[in-house]
């Protein structure tokens, strides 16, 4: 497919009659198929809406082939309306009333922001009739599940007493609220040879009844298909919501007319009392009426932009060639959207127009194709142009003389567009409602493989066609500013940008009693992780097992999400498949964006020696904002241990997002050791292909064993940095992976970028006693910054407490944890972490209790939430210090003292916090909890524990208590934690992010609806809940 950002800019000197200007196009890969229009991934298609910011689009689609037929309502969701995310189909044949087929309709907003969908179906006689749809849950922002009830539907249909024609009667438009809170909808039909809107009004919006009369009909038009109707504002360029009435508002009514598949629209207004809609006078209905679009462009729809105010209109472009040829290509029809702008000016001689064909523009842009000489025009585009011109899709105008008026044609002739025969080349036309002579004439032209979309006059007049070219499938396509008439014109500048929309790929979800439905996991088995934002879209690269749930037969998984939260998974981006880079395994690595948007992913293979080495893939068709298809370069492997560098060829792994340096060197690091020695060792490339070997590593510590999954990133207290950021107050942080210990630490520190080393801070522990994201089930983490939203973000992996057999039986193993949002604290000393704010999304039903007592030895439910389930904030303060125990200067491992300490054991000042995931009689709880002592210099200690003694009756899985200090003083601040629990995941963040402890627990008793949430005080002195919260928290869609 075409480049996903191709710009084209040329300045246009003054080009004389009979003269051609090139302009630099883009060859296709995939000739006809196009590059930035919606359409599905093959077949058919043809109501749109905007909800909780993402847009969606249903669309006709025949799962089973390009031609008319079991016909579903497909549904695509995206969040600008360019880049799209295909989901299953929302509506499909399943009640009596559409057993025969889901036809069209439109999606209408309800108060209190509920969507609702009116749509045609075809019941079990064969009848047209009107069905409603309602998402099956609210809280999905996808709104991928639609039911509808057997028992309401149809909520119209034709009888014997309404007369209404069974087999015209479809299409139902976006419903409207009148004065009187009535809902209206309009149905196209027709009796005989009128065409009509049919008006049904309902109180409920289930219960409808037929009008007395039509909104409008017009004689001799035929079956009115996907009507619409809506107000627009007379004096703004904003859109008008559908039910808006008022002073400076017209409406207009479209329908698309069954007999010549044009559409037509008038504009006029509504009687509001008397519901009949009035064409202002002098409007023609029917098929000489004004059009949205003079080509291939039908069965629109327009819908209320809430988000941006404005009214957007989608149509479905037909196609050129017959049946049989729709069906060998697998796909018939897309959608249209714009891209591109030309502009010509200074015009001062025309023709005289035939006064015989004054009202029939498309006969005269027939009669005066692109060959034909004028005296001012043809001017214009030729498109999809072979280098010859033996073939060319010309758009253009002409400008004539009519009664002393000034009237400007634009066209769109195919006559030379193919090659091919059999295929529709009919040219099309309409006249410009313009003062050539006081304005410039604009024209704005979108080339899309197969489409070409025209805009002239600022938009007043739009022709669209779809083409099929075949010398430009070998020789490359050209565009072509021309001037095949007598006098010249003036050319400025013109601009033009051309976006992907990507293939169709199945998904499912899975679910399990302890699974977790809110953190982030591999389909099945294994999980490590890569992840970065492309085009809007968050992608997470993971290492998974498909055959089973222990280690081997390693690929990368991948899926996408537009908010972090709710994940699509896809097919395998990168697998065994090369033999010198990675025939025997690939295994983890990063992704680096580089200059231009183009992502680049360096990860470690296994090569048929059995040695670890760096490759590099990249997507390959970039304008996919899904990143489907990767390719790998021949050249593989970039990195490879050899006899001069005495690489450790079984210890040389897991590359890191790269960064570019004040030189302009691409810098990368990957793990290893020689002995005991951790390595981060340094390559440079000018490329990204061709790396060489620094001299030193970056940085290297004794003792630490084998480096895995290193990182390496600027941090500020200002939010997220880009990784190759440096200059005055910024930080870095070396975080490393350690095989020995299974455990991640980082320092903070300096980077030179001149003698490419890394030093940490003094004071900053550099081996396995240093300072961890995560004191508890946390490795292989991995950060990336999102560039959307200025922040960078931590992803770590929780691997599992259950034994091989027992996770190997259950068939999946290890997840991710909720993303953080990362950043250096005040002092510069340590990070601070915090869940990101898109997983508050899944809260609902909130417990709120302030200023609460908890006397030494209590214990109280926070009900009613669902315990297995849920987010829960909770502050204390009001400390009583002189209970607090004295600390022992031999306490330093804070994961032993929390063991020796645990929740059962009573103390002065603690332990209190929570118990997570317990039983009703508590023989079984995960404790989270603070201690507080007494140090030296009369300082306190804050001690946080997470306690998995007690955390299941089952043997089997580990219980190893952790424990990490706090750097807070009790005294003068609120002492907070938060903890996020997930079936088997406690996830908890004490003194607002300094200390994390994540554990994985597998309750018998405390599962599902039987888990149940407390606040404890075990230790002799009171303390106070100055604050709690507590969410029951909402499924995510995860795989």
């Amino acid at each position: 497919m075409a480049s996903s950002s191709v710009w084209l800019l040329c300045l246009l000197a003054l080009f004389f009659g009979h003269g051609f200007v090139e302009i630099e196009a883009s060859p296709a890969n995939q000739p006809y198929r196009t590059a930035f229009h919606f359409q599905p991934p093959k077949n058919w298609m043809n109501g749109p809406m905007v909800h909780k910011g993402i847009y969606h689009l249903f669309y006709q689609w025949n799962p089973k082939g390009a031609v008319w037929g079991n016909i579903v309502w497909a549904h695509s969701t995206s969040k600008d309306l360019i880049n799209w995310i295909p989901h299953d189909p929302a509506i499909y044949p399943s009640i009596p009333s559409d057993i025969n087929g889901c036809w069209s309709g439109s999606a209408t907003i309800l108060p209190g922001g509920k969507p609702v969908i009116l749509y045609t179906g075809i019941n079990e006689q064969g009848q047209q009739v009107q069905n409603l749809a309602i998402p099956k849950n609210l809280s999905d922002p996808f709104l991928r599940e639609w039911i509808k009830s057997p028992k309401d539907n149809p909520v119209m249909a034709p009888n014997s007493v309404n007369e209404i024609n069974s087999s015209s009667f479809r299409d139902p438009t976006t419903a409207w609220r009148g004065r009187d809170g009535k809902w209206s909808v309009i149905v196209g039909s027709k009796l005989n040879r009128e065409g009509k809107a049919i008006l049904y009004r309902s109180k409920n919006f289930t219960t409808w009844t037929e009008a007395k009369q039509p909104l409008h009909s017009a004689a001799d038009t035929g079956m009115w298909e996907c009507p619409d109707f809506y107000p627009v504002a007379i004096d703004s360029t904003n859109g008008v919501e559908t039910s808006m009435i008022g002073h400076g508002i017209k409406y207009v009514l479209k329908a698309s007319l069954d007999d010549t598949k044009h559409e037509f629209y008038t504009i006029g207004m509504y009687d509001h009392d008397k519901d009949i809609y009035k064409p202002d006078e002098g409007s023609v209905e029917g098929d000489l009426g004004l059009r949205y679009d003079y080509g291939k462009f039908y069965a629109s729809k327009t819908f209320f932009d809430s988000e941006k105010n404005r009214r957007v209109l989608w149509g479905w472009i037909n196609e050129s060639t017959n049946a049989t040829i729709d069906i060998m290509k697998g796909w018939s029809g897309v959608q249209a959207d714009v891209e591109i702008e030309f502009e010509i000016s200074n015009l001062d001689k025309v023709d005289t127009l035939d006064a015989s064909l004054i009202t029939n523009p498309q006969e005269l842009c027939s009669q005066n194709g692109a060959s034909v000489r004028g005296a001012f025009g043809p001017f214009g585009l030729l498109v999809f142009a072979s280098k010859s011109l033996e073939e060319y899709t010309a758009v253009y105008f002409r400008i004539f003389k009519h009664d002393k008026k000034i009237v400007v044609l634009m066209c769109n002739d195919l006559s030379r567009s193919s090659l091919y025969l059999d295929y529709d080349k009919a040219s099309f036309g309409a006249f410009v409602d313009i003062a050539p002579i006081r304005d410039k004439l604009p024209l704005r032209t979108l080339i899309d493989h197969s489409i070409v979309e025209s805009f002239g006059g600022g938009g007043k007049a739009c022709i669209t066609s779809r083409v099929y070219p075949t010398l430009t499938l070998t020789e490359g396509a050209h565009t072509y500013a021309f001037n095949n008439g007598t006098e010249s014109g003036k050319g400025v500048e013109s601009d033009h940008e051309m976006m992907t929309w990507y293939q169709k790929r199945s998904h499912h979800y899975r679910n399990g009693t302890i699974r977790p439905c809110g953190s982030g996991h591999g389909s099945t088995k294994w999980s490590c992780h890569r992840p970065m934002v492309y085009k809007g879209i968050y992608h997470l690269f993971y290492q998974y097992n498909p055959k089973g749930a222990d280690w081997g037969n390693i690929v990368w998984a991948h899926s996408t999400s537009p908010d972090l939260i709710n994940w699509t998974p896809h097919p395998p981006a990168i697998y065994p498949s090369q033999t010198a880079g990675d025939i025997n395994g690939c295994w983890s690595g990063s992704a680096t964006i580089l200059p231009g948007g183009l992502p680049a992913i360096l990860y470690t293979g296994i090569d048929p020696q059995n040695r670890q080495v760096q490759n590099l893939a990249v997507p390959k068709t970039p304008s996919d904002p899904l990143l489907i298809e990767w390719v790998k370069l021949p050249k593989n492997p970039l990195m490879a241990s050899t006899l001069e560098n005495k690489i450790n060829s079984s210890s040389f792994r897991d590359p890191t997002t790269a960064w570019k340096g004040p030189d302009g060197l691409w810098r990368v690091i990957i793990g290893s050791k020689i002995h005991r020695r951790g390595l981060a060792i340094l390559y440079k490339s000018k490329d990204f292909v061709n790396w060489i070997l620094s001299e030193q590593p970056l940085h290297f510590a004794e003792g630490t064993g084998m480096w895995e999954c290193p990182d390496f990133f600027p941090v500020s207290n200002r939010g997220g940095l880009d990784t190759s950021a440096v200059g005055t107050g910024i930080k870095h942080v070396l975080k490393l992976s350690l095989d020995d210990t299974k455990h991640d630490y980082y320092t903070i520190g300096t980077y030179d970028v001149v003698k490419d080393i890394y030093v940490p801070d003094e004071g900053s522990v550099d081996n396995d006693t240093g300072l961890r994201y995560d004191y508890g089930k946390f490795y292989a983490s991995k950060t990336f910054y999102d560039s959307d939203k200025k922040r960078r973000i931590l992803w770590g992996w929780i691997n599992e407490s259950l034994p091989q057999p027992e996770y190997v039986k259950q068939g999946w193993s290890g997840l991710q944890a909720i993303p953080r949002s990362i950043w250096v604290d005040k002092s510069g000393k340590q990070l601070m972490q915090w869940p990101i704010s898109e997983i508050e999304t899944l809260r609902e039903n909130q417990v709120n209790l302030p200023n609460k007592v908890l006397n030494g030895g209590s214990v109280f439910e926070i009900a009613p939430v669902t315990a297995a389930q849920a987010d829960v904030e909770i502050s204390f303060e009001g400390l009583e210090f002189d209970k607090a125990e004295v600390m022992d200067p031999s306490w330093t491992n804070p994961q032993l003292l929390c063991s020796r300490k645990d929740a059962s054991v009573k103390g002065g000042l603690g332990p209190f916090g929570l118990q997570v995931l317990a039983s009703k009689d508590l023989k079984e709880y995960t404790a989270v909890f603070f201690r507080i002592f007494k140090g030296q210099n009369k300082k306190y200690v804050v001690l946080m524990c997470s306690d998995q003694s007690r955390s299941s009756l089952n043997g089997k899985p580990d219980k190893t208590t952790y424990g990490a200090f706090v750097e807070v003083d009790p005294v003068l601040e609120k002492l907070s934690l938060r903890s996020l629990i997930d079936h088997s995941i406690v996830e908890s963040f004490g003194g607002e992010g300094k200390v994390c402890i994540t554990a994985r627990v597998y309750p018998t008793l405390a599962v599902g609806q039987k888990a149940h949430l407390y606040a404890f005080n075990h230790g002799s002195g009171s303390v106070k809940i100055s604050r709690l919260n507590a969410w029951s928290m909402k499924k995510a869609k995860i795989n």
